[in-house]
C-alpha cells in the first residue's frame, strides 16, 4: 500500500504544480493581451479610440502630430485609417512642418503606411517602391507590413501637392486603403478632414 500512497501523492503534487504553472501563464498572458478598445491603439490616451483625436499641433513650433490607426473600424473590409478610406478624407498640411507620424495596426492583417503620390495610391504600390518624402513610411511598408505593432517616423514635406498616407501592402492602397495628404502653401494650421466636413465646406 505504500508504494501505491507514495505514487498518488507524487501524482497529486505534480499536478498543483502544473495547475500554478499554468495559472502564472494565464495570469501572464492577460498581463500582456492588450486593453479593451483595441490592441496597439493603447497608444493614445484612455477612452480617445471613442472619441479619437487624430491631430495634434504645436502652431508656434510647425509641427503636427498625426495619429493613424489601421483597421479602425469594419468600413471598407477593415482597410481603412481612422475610419476612411479612399482617399475621402485625410489631412492638410502647412508646407514646411515638421509631420510626426505614431502609426498603429488595429489588426491581424499585415499594414503599412507611407506617403507616395495621389495617383500612385489609386493604381498600385509595387514592390520596392519609395516613399515620396524622405523617411515618410513605416519599415518595409511593401514586403511583410506590420502587425500589432506600434511604428512612429517623422518627415518634412518641402513640396506642395495632392499626396496618400496609403498602406504599402500589395494591392491594399487600390482597393481603398488610403487617405489623402495635402501639402499646402499658406496654410496656417494643420487639419484632420473627414467627408462630412468636406460637404460642410463645399456649402
Amino acid at each position: 500500500m505504500k508504494p501505491l500512497l507514495i505514487s498518488t501523492f507524487v501524482l497529486a503534487t505534480l499536478g498543483q504544480m502544473s495547475g500554478q504553472d499554468q495559472s502564472a501563464e494565464a495570469q501572464k498572458s492577460a498581463e500582456a493581451a492588450p486593453a479593451a478598445g483595441g490592441r496597439c491603439c493603447t497608444v493614445l490616451p484612455i477612452g480617445e479610440i471613442k472619441n479619437p483625436v487624430f491631430l495634434k499641433q504645436d502652431i508656434d513650433k510647425k509641427e503636427a502630430e498625426l495619429f493613424i490607426i489601421a483597421t479602425f473600424d469594419k468600413s471598407n473590409y477593415g482597410m481603412n485609417f481612422n475610419g476612411l478610406s479612399k482617399g475621402e478624407g485625410g489631412y492638410e498640411i502647412p508646407l514646411g512642418w515638421k509631420v510626426k507620424v505614431t502609426f498603429c495596426n488595429n489588426s491581424d492583417v499585415p499594414h503599412s503606411l507611407m506617403v507616395v503620390e495621389a495617383d500612385v495610391a489609386e493604381r498600385k504600390i509595387n514592390l520596392g517602391d519609395e516613399p515620396y518624402f524622405d523617411g515618410a513610411t513605416t519599415p518595409k511598408p511593401n514586403t511583410i507590413g506590420t502587425t500589432n505593432k506600434i511604428e512612429k517616423f517623422e518627415f518634412i514635406p518641402d513640396e506642395v501637392g495632392d499626396f496618400s498616407l496609403a498602406c504599402g501592402f500589395p494591392t491594399h492602397s487600390a482597393n481603398g486603403h488610403r487617405i489623402f495628404l495635402k501639402i499646402k502653401e499658406g496654410l496656417k494650421a494643420a487639419a484632420f478632414v473627414k467627408p462630412d466636413e468636406k460637404k460642410e465646406e463645399a456649402n
